[in-house]
């Protein structure tokens, strides 16, 4: 008599020992599937900016442009509106869409004209800095302190128009 080892298992048995069998490896899967699983990357806040203000847009193709040193709220010099552009301008560059000027070069030609990348702009003085530069477009920004780090809220700004092309605001973490 050749009997199978197996065939004195009950229906049930074998049915119950092939859903666990079945299980066990689905899990196994399931688990490596959720490893595998690509992480979100964050975006630094500045890189956003450039991102956004670099966008092309359906009616303008600008140019030349330059970033002003940030201003507070109240339109005077930001502590961190100089770096805050500097850097924004780096990322500018990056995204190869403008042809941006030296903030640090201009400044003696701005200087010489009476006027400055950092100091209070209305439209007549933005028609002035697009003249003695030759621009198309200029990006200011307001910084606001708020609990660890600042708003940064910028403005694309055509020159010849005083229109507001593009506007964005990040939040940036200041650590101290």
């Amino acid at each position: 008599m050749n009997k199978s080892p197996l065939s004195g298992w009950n229906l049930p048995f074998k049915i119950l020992s092939l859903f666990v069998f079945l299980f066990s490896v689905s899990a196994c899967y399931l688990g490596e599937e959720r490893e595998s699983k690509p992480k979100k990357l964050t975006v630094p806040p500045l890189e956003q900016l450039a991102t956004s203000l670099s966008e092309s847009g359906l009616y303008f193709q600008p140019q030349r442009l330059v970033v002003l040193t940030f201003l507070d709220h109240e339109g005077k010099k930001s502590p961190y509106g100089e770096i805050l552009a500097e850097k924004l301008t780096t990322e500018l560059v990056k995204k190869n869409r403008f042809q941006i000027l030296d903030r640090l070069a201009n400044q003696k030609v701005l200087n010489e004209a009476g006027l400055g990348l950092d100091i209070p702009t209305d439209t007549a003085t933005l028609r002035k800095i697009g003249d003695v530069l030759k621009l198309d477009v200029i990006i200011t920004g307001i910084v606001t302190p708020y609990q660890d780090g600042v708003f940064v809220n910028t403005r694309l700004i055509e020159i010849k128009s005083g229109l507001i092309l593009k506007a964005d605001e990040v939040y940036v973490r200041i650590d101290g």
